[in-house]
């Protein structure tokens, strides 16, 4: 096993930031600790102007309030579980400088990080035709940088397709067995214009406060 102390980048809306998030933040260092797999930083990436693919849409608020609440998620993780966890404004800053939307590639090789690891949900790489493989350059993003892959409620990862992304990089890992929270973003967004307080369970307190002070969704 590879002992190198990896970067972790968590590319997500955060639209909001919830507790399905938080998860897999905590389970990627469970299952680095387990696999004698040194990390020395998660960097969550807020996208900006995202590319998308899937059905996606793009993010319904401001950059400026998703990088926040990622900020805010951050900090309590790192005083309550003490691992460093961080965010990054990448996306936002590549966008300024090239106004181009970013895809993942282009956001893995400008992070001043090496080795990293690209952290992703399972439903990237369900089915019989993973939605891995519309990424651009995806066979270059995973020799270049690996991949820690999270199960995800309702979605069968593909086990040969991993094989294949395992034949171009050693380094791409699929955490099993550890807590899932099944909620998504979208969902929460159409709850919480009706009431916040019963979608709490899946929200931080500090991004309950910062959504009403906000007055967001």
């Amino acid at each position: 096993m590879n002992k190198s102390a990896y970067t972790l980048v968590f590319g997500l809306t955060a639209d909001p930031i919830h507790k399905g998030h938080e998860q897999v933040i905590l389970n990627s260092f469970e299952f680095a600790q387990a696999n004698n797999i040194g990390i020395q930083k998660f960097l969550l990436v807020p996208t900006y102007q995202a590319n998308l693919i899937a059905d996606k849409t793009q993010p319904s608020t401001a950059f400026k309030h998703r990088f926040n609440m990622c900020e805010l998620v951050a900090e309590q993780i790192r005083i309550e579980n003490n691992i460093p966890v961080y965010v990054s404004d990448i996306e936002q800053q590549l966008f300024l400088e090239t106004n181009k939307k970013s895809y993942s590639y282009d956001t893995l090789t400008a992070i001043e990080a090496a080795p990293k690891l690209f952290v992703l949900s399972a439903d990237h790489f369900a089915g019989r035709w993973p939605k891995f493989r519309k990424w651009h350059n995806w066979q270059s993003l995973t020799k270049e940088h690996g991949l820690l892959i999270h199960q995800r409620p309702g979605h069968n990862i593909n086990d040969s397709f991993i094989n294949q992304l395992q034949d171009l990089n050693p380094n791409v890992f699929v955490v099993t067995g550890l807590p899932s929270i099944n909620i998504s973003s979208t969902q929460l967004r159409a709850t919480i214009s009706c009431d916040l307080q019963s979608v709490s369970e899946f929200l931080s307190a500090s991004s309950i406060k910062y959504i009403k002070q906000h007055g967001l969704y």
